[in-house]
């Protein structure tokens, strides 16, 4: 069985106006399927994502993630687990920003998704980002490719 990768840029910019789900940006990309179709998900963030049989799926985080953006990430994650991917990859190079509660949601997500038997890995960010994970102790417990 081939594995399929679908890639969504998930944007954690804080919100304009009230409100504070986050906002999502819409470019989405599929590798290893000609035969995709694009679906909008759930809710209001207006995400549109690539999928056809999706077994593993990587979320480029864009912008910043922080206490008002966490929320929309962890909605995100919940709805992919729902929809029976088997691997969830956090792509965390185009993040500008993240403080401790960003960081938080990544470890308990992390953990949740594994307890639940689902695959999850993280692609480092920029050294400010990675050091956000180094001060909170987290960095050698979450699997970072």
């Amino acid at each position: 069985m081939k594995r399929h990768l679908t890639a969504s840029a998930v944007s954690v910019d804080p919100p304009i106006g009230d409100d504070e789900t986050g906002s999502v940006a819409t470019r989405s990309h599929t590798a290893f399927s000609n035969n995709t179709r694009a679906q909008p998900a759930s809710g209001e963030a207006g995400l549109v994502l690539a999928s056809v049989d999706v077994q593993t799926h990587t979320l480029i985080l864009t912008g910043e993630l922080d206490r008002r953006s966490a929320p929309a990430l962890e909605a995100e994650i919940e709805r992919l687990c729902e929809e029976g991917v088997t691997g969830i990859t956090l792509d965390l190079r185009e993040l500008t920003y993240i403080d401790s509660i960003g960081v938080a949601v990544i470890a308990f997500r992390c953990g949740l998704c594994k307890r639940r038997g689902y695959e999850f890995s993280l692609i480092p960010g920029s050294r400010f980002v990675q050091r956000a994970f180094e001060q909170a102790g987290v960095t050698d417990l979450l699997p970072f490719q």
